[in-house]
């Protein structure tokens, strides 16, 4: 393969800053009408991977399919997280992911998220291959180059 087809990733890094979560507008989960979440893109948008980070809230319970891997690392707030693993979803579990916490969402697995108490749940999300959400940038890195 020659190089002209090979799509390579630029260095990129992020301070976390919880201000861009907190001046971010409240978004409604896909499939879940009602729902309340804030996500920003960390300006980490490359061929392979897309890392956000993210605020779900309190109410109404979050389930998705996961179409990638995804790493998440929980920054605040509290979560029971409920999984079901591929091929037939028979291997399932159950977990309170708090602060400190990093786990593996593995691609083709069924999650769903209960927020625990009234703090968001915030947590960075580490996605590969790029799933390309729509996820604005955050106001921290907007306007940010690399060069």
């Amino acid at each position: 393969m020659s190089r002209d087809h090979i799509r390579w990733s630029r260095f990129k890094m992020y301070k976390v800053d919880d201000a861009d979560l907190d001046n971010a507008p409240d978004l409604e989960f896909p499939f879940h009408p009602g729902s309340r979440f804030r996500a920003v893109n960390t300006g980490i948008d490359e061929p392979t991977t897309q890392i956000n980070f993210e605020d779900f809230v309190k109410g109404q319970a979050i389930t998705w399919s996961m179409p990638h891997d995804e790493v998440q690392y929980v920054v605040s707030g509290r979560a029971e997280i409920t999984y079901y693993l591929p091929p037939l979803m028979q291997e399932s579990g159950k977990v309170i992911a708090e602060p400190g916490c990093v786990y593996l969402l593995p691609q083709g697995a069924r999650i769903t998220w209960d927020v625990l108490g009234d703090e968001p749940f915030r947590h960075l999300c580490i996605c590969w291959p790029n799933p390309s959400y729509p996820i604005p940038v955050a106001e921290s890195v907007a306007g940010q180059t690399t060069d």
